[in-house]
């Protein structure tokens, strides 16, 4: 198996965020990335009551598709859910193989009225997402630090306080589970 991370697209077509992905991943982890072909959200995913979509059963689709890659990246714009938790901006598998970021409420001021965000801003916030739930499929968990990549993320706000690098303990951490 190579030591590919495969970023698929889930309903998703913004291609220069989708590439800005591969190349933040790239430097974040000793690993090889690129985007990979769309693939449709599962519909039995869609919670109509909610209007939500489930992000563990799109997780379990996503895990059993291209069993040749080591880990999986799925990327939507819809918005996700926990049975626990009433949104995610993101899910992992942990540990595991298949990792979702959804980028549905990260485009948006955490304020009445929720004015978009800038371009930049956006895409900052889907970088940190993603690398944080990558981290989550070679077990790391939370971590301390507020600047961490793997730092607990409740609201935007602590996105945005965050950095896309993971701190040194936990690089230390990824290195000794890639490097048993």
């Amino acid at each position: 198996m190579s030591t590919l991370v495969e970023i698929v697209p889930l309903g998703f077509e913004d291609q220069g965020l989708l590439t800005a992905l591969a190349a933040e991943i790239a430097r974040s982890y000793p690993l090889t990335c690129r985007v990979g072909a769309a693939e449709r959200l599962p519909a039995e995913s869609l919670d109509e009551k909610r209007g939500q979509y489930h992000a563990t059963r799109i997780l379990e689709q996503l895990a059993a598709s291209r069993l040749d890659v080591f880990r999986l990246l799925g990327v939507t714009d819809v918005d996700i859910f926990t049975p626990i938790l009433r949104y995610i901006f993101g899910e992992a598998m942990f540990p595991g193989r298949a990792a979702l970021v959804s980028t549905y409420r990260l485009g948006m001021e955490p304020s009445p009225g929720n004015a978009p965000v800038d371009r930049s801003l956006f895409i900052g916030r889907v970088l940190k997402e993603a690398v944080h739930e990558l981290g989550h499929t070679f077990g790391l968990s939370h971590c301390r630090d507020p600047s961490c990549a793997m730092a607990a993320s409740l609201d935007v706000k602590h996105i945005d306080a965050k950095s896309t690098r993971l701190c040194y303990y936990c690089a230390f951490l990824l290195q000794d589970k890639l490097n048993p």
